[in-house]
């Protein structure tokens, strides 16, 4: 997967986004929903943005998508993020592209002052998130301190890379040196 990058959307993403969102919502719901690419614009790249959107990208082809939000967490007095979805095409899942999308977008976050990104998921991909991030019954997650630090350090390297240098669980209970990059 050394062909892959993942990079920031742009307003020129749009209709490649779009199309992205039709196959994250099947299966949701709200899949036969008409969705409008100008309220998709205005959402992410509108004077007033809810949200940061990833594009991983093989050979000039975008294969998946990851958004997020910058989140508050008040008990533990920090920024951070709320992970609002991921999707990778099917023909390119199980090669690590979502892995590293979220690499990618823990960097971003971190690049945003934010020390640890919190999501939902479903249960087929508790294997994926649990492995790092601590897990709760309600089938939400966050990885944070210096779990969070050493998974934004490797944003940019191939899936296998990615692989190679996953936290372990425990370092979500391990205070952070700094919240600036660290190369862990």
């Amino acid at each position: 997967m050394s062909d892959l990058i993942v990079r920031r959307a742009t307003v020129d993403d749009i209709p490649v986004l779009a199309r992205l969102v039709e196959g994250f919502a099947k299966g949701h719901p709200a899949e036969g929903h008409v969705r409008s690419a100008a309220m998709l614009k205005d959402a992410f790249f509108g004077s007033q943005p809810i949200a940061h959107v990833l594009l991983a990208e093989k050979r000039a082809t975008v294969v998946g998508f990851g958004a997020w939000r910058k989140a508050y967490d008040m008990f533990w007095s920090m920024y951070g993020g709320d992970g609002l979805g991921l999707y990778v095409i099917p023909s390119q899942r199980g090669l690590g592209v979502g892995l590293c999308i979220i690499a990618a977008i823990c960097d971003d976050i971190r690049e945003h002052g934010g020390q640890f990104l919190q999501a939902s998921y479903d249960a087929v991909l508790s294997p994926l998130y649990e492995r790092v991030a601590v897990g709760r019954r309600e089938r939400t997650c966050h990885v944070s301190a210096l779990a969070f630090q050493r998974l934004a350090a490797v944003a940019g390297g191939s899936a296998r890379e990615i692989i190679r240098a996953l936290p372990d669980k425990s370092l979500n209970y391990v205070p952070a040196a700094s919240t600036s990059k660290q190369a862990e």
